[in-house]
């Protein structure tokens, strides 16, 4: 790992490197550590894709997608959101074990040569997210399934907007990720790191708050 992502490291997950730009996010290594249990309990397929193409996971601002594939550092980059307390580690770890399969899938595809351009890009974004919610569907009730679906979908009008981009906008909207996400942190950081939750192989709700 070079001396940049050295001074922000905060340890390993199964051998993948977590890096946490903001620095001390409240639970961020607990989540992940979650993520992986479940996904390793759960969906072994999925979880050798995640182990086979992502090296490092970075909690780093990405703006309204709030996750990215760097091909070149086989790096998951997430805008991590903090549970408010314990209790909603287990929640967070869900969401983000989806969309490690997510990225890891856009590893999988960019490992087999298929380029992500205007003629392949859509098909492949759907893919991801169908990847995502064939795990979901595995892990959560059929109700809380259909809430997540709500947030965690492909929205071509969003993805067809962003690419549409002028260089200035994508540097405008990962600033106003950073300066968020800062105001995030900040708040974030009154709250104690507390232990991994257990894992439970029953089909799961989620609640609102």
């Amino acid at each position: 790992m070079s001396s940049g992502f050295s001074a922000r490291a905060v340890g390993e997950v199964e051998g993948i490197g977590l890096v946490d730009y903001p620095r001390n996010t409240p639970y961020f290594r607990e989540t992940l550590a979650t993520a992986f249990d479940i996904l390793r309990q759960r969906d072994p397929r999925r979880h050798k894709r995640v182990l086979t193409h992502v090296r490092r996971i970075m909690n780093f601002p990405m703006g309204y997608s709030g996750a990215g594939y760097i091909q070149h550092l086989k790096a998951y980059a997430t805008s991590f959101q903090p549970p408010p307390t314990e209790a909603g580690i287990r929640k967070e770890a869900i969401l983000q074990a989806s969309m490690l399969i997510h990225e890891a899938t856009h590893g999988l595809l960019y490992s087999r040569k298929i380029p992500y351009d205007a003629r392949t890009r859509e098909q492949i974004e759907q893919l991801c997210s169908t990847e995502e919610h064939r795990f979901l569907s595995c892990i959560l009730t059929p109700e809380s399934l259909a809430k997540v679906k709500t947030i965690r979908r492909y929205h071509p009008e969003l993805y067809r907007k962003r690419w549409s981009w002028s260089l200035w906008q994508r540097v405008s909207e990962a600033f106003s990720a950073i300066q968020s996400k800062r105001k995030l942190t900040k708040s974030s950081k009154m709250r104690h790191k507390t232990p991994n939750h257990a894992i439970q192989p029953t089909r799961e709700s989620f609640r609102s708050g």
